[in-house]
C-alpha cells in the first residue's frame, strides 16, 4: 500500500462521514461498487481521474482537498467589503452578532457530530 493511497482513502472515509452517508448511500450517488469504495478507503486502490471526479462531486470536496488534503479557502472579500462598510460606531454590535453566530455555528456543528 501507498501512503499516499491510505491518506487519500482516509480523507474520503473521513468526508462521507462527516456527511453522515454509509458506503452504500455514496456508492449509488456516484455509480461505483461498495466494494471498490471500501478498497479505496483502505488504500487498497486507487482511483482513475473518472472515479475522482465522482468522489469529489459526491462528496462536495475539491480535487485538492481529496488528493492532496488541502482545504478550499472560501472568498471572503465579499464579507471584507461589507465589514468595511460599517460605520465604525457598529463595529461592537457586528462584532457580538458574529460571535453569536459563530457560536451557533459550533453548537449545530457538535449536535450534529453527537447524532
Amino acid at each position: 500500500m501507498k501512503k499516499t493511497s491510505v491518506e487519500i482513502g482516509m480523507r474520503i472515509r473521513r468526508k462521507r462521514e462527516e456527511l453522515h452517508l454509509t458506503r452504500e448511500q455514496l456508492c449509488s450517488a456516484i455509480d461505483i461498487s461498495p466494494h471498490f469504495l471500501s478498497e479505496i478507503e483502505r488504500g487498497k486502490k486507487g482511483a482513475s481521474a473518472e472515479t475522482v471526479i465522482k468522489l469529489c462531486k459526491g462528496l462536495f470536496v475539491s480535487a485538492d482537498y481529496l488528493l492532496l488534503g488541502k482545504e478550499q479557502l472560501a472568498d471572503v472579500s465579499d464579507l471584507i467589503t461589507s465589514i468595511k462598510k460599517i460605520d465604525t460606531k457598529y463595529i461592537p454590535l457586528a462584532e457580538d452578532h458574529l460571535k453569536t453566530f459563530l457560536k451557533t455555528v459550533s453548537l449545530l456543528e457538535e449536535s450534529n457530530k453527537n447524532k
